[in-house]
């Protein structure tokens, strides 16, 4: 096993003949301090880091893409999230079944929607470039989501998102609660991926 650079992303694949094809998730983190547990513990899960946002994600599920690495596969989106007043508990690890893009212009708002895949509760996600105060009916927010979900429709392939709660949004980095929530953000994957 190894790992193999993909410009500014790090892949593990496992050492055998079909290379990333033995496997049928790929779980995609925005950051490697979302991935490290989860690659340390599970080292021949693949794991592709895409960067934070919508931009990093859309160019990272292309360059899968273009590769066929999403044929047949699921795309697990993990990381952390921050949540909406109180409908969401620091350290919950929620599965995300709808996402917006919350700063386009009202006319080009658009919801992305998946069915649930695990048993971790359902909730609403705003997906932002920024954090913006309380959404009426999204539960948290995060920063990859809708994209995710719009090229898994477009381009058929399954998509989960599993998000840790960190924050209440809105609250200084400094009391977030990152280790925990990515604690708890590990051992559902390792669920996810002992099940698959």
């Amino acid at each position: 096993m190894g790992r193999e650079s993909l410009g500014r992303h790090w892949t593990t694949r496992l050492s055998c003949p079909i290379l990333i094809y033995c496997i049928m998730n790929i779980y995609l983190f925005p950051t490697e301090l979302e991935a490290a547990r989860f690659v340390r513990l599970r080292p021949s899960a693949h794991v592709v880091v895409s960067g934070v946002g919508m931009a990093a994600t859309a160019a990272t599920l292309a360059e899968l893409a273009r590769a066929g690495a999403l044929e047949g596969r699921r795309v697990v989106l993990a990381g952390i999230a921050g949540a909406y007043d109180g409908r969401v508990a620091v350290g919950e690890v929620v599965e995300v079944t709808e996402e917006c893009c919350l700063e386009l212009p009202e006319r080009f708002l658009r919801s992305y929607r998946v069915e649930a895949k695990t048993e971790l509760r359902a909730v609403r996600s705003a997906c932002v470039h920024r954090g913006v105060d309380g959404v009426a009916d999204a539960d948290v927010e995060n920063m990859e989501g809708a994209t995710l979900f719009a090229v898994a429709e477009a381009l058929g392939f399954e998509a989960v998102e599993v998000r840790a709660i960190s924050n209440r949004v809105g609250e200084p980095f400094a009391e977030w609660k990152v280790d925990e929530a990515l604690e708890a953000l590990t051992e559902i994957l390792i669920k996810i991926e002992d099940n698959a």
